[in-house]
């Protein structure tokens, strides 16, 4: 079964018998890519998944998180129930470089804690095979989540592959490009990467990528002494 994490814990130090720190995969590419099918994979094989984007919306719920929100934003981000509406406030971040930043130094720190925490959790003793987690987060770098990765992915697909998932998802024409405009540039990500995965076809050609990552980066790594 995939295990998917959804974690605000407040960070945690590593216990002191415990030094086989978990192997952590970054998954990154561009909007619509298919980032979150290749973590699915992943999490079939095993790995468990912080999904940063779902932590972050969780930290959204937080009152002292809303009341920030409602501070620098106004009222009108909040949906008539009170809580946090997304597209309300996307339209707002996204279309001002300004209010995006206030956004992500509200709620960047939080995620970076609960990601740590997690990791800290997952570390075995030395001498056992090593837990993997993977980390799907598309500003990973600017919110330093971890010292390093061991496996850094890149899902490719083209802009082309990419716009007619986003339309799938009944995103208005334009839409992933503005959105992408606020992001590092993908060519910067991928120069960065270890691995590149290409997802260009179906889900079978998409497992298929995935159990060449997994048994060439991840299975030697995660065995090793």
């Amino acid at each position: 079964m995939a295990r998917w994490i959804h974690t605000t814990s407040p960070a945690a130090q590593t216990p002191d018998t415990a030094t086989g720190r978990p192997l952590t995969i970054l998954i990154q590419g561009g909007i619509a890519s298919g980032k979150s099918t290749i973590s699915q994979l992943l999490a079939e094989r095993g790995a468990e998944v912080l999904d940063c984007d779902r932590i972050a919306h969780e930290q959204l719920e937080d009152p002292e998180v809303r009341d920030a929100l409602r501070e620098a934003f106004g009222a009108g981000v909040f949906a008539d129930d009170g809580t946090v509406s997304r597209p309300k406030l996307g339209g707002v971040v996204f279309s001002d470089p300004r209010a995006l930043a206030q956004l992500e130094a509200l709620v960047h720190p939080r995620v970076a804690n609960a990601v740590r925490a997690h990791l800290a959790a997952r570390a075995r003793p030395a001498g056992e095979p090593r837990a993997v987690v993977v980390v799907d987060a598309a500003v990973a770098d600017k919110m330093q989540l971890v010292e390093r990765y061991d496996v850094r992915v890149f899902v490719d697909a083209s802009q082309e592959t990419r716009a007619a998932r986003a339309a799938a998802r009944g995103w208005a024409p334009g839409e992933l490009e503005r959105r992408e405009r606020n992001q590092e540039a993908l060519e910067t990500k991928r120069s960065r990467a270890s691995y590149v995965l290409t997802n260009e076809g179906g889900l079978e050609q998409a497992a298929q990528r995935v159990a060449e990552l997994w048994d060439t980066q991840v299975e030697p790594q995660r065995r090793a002494s």
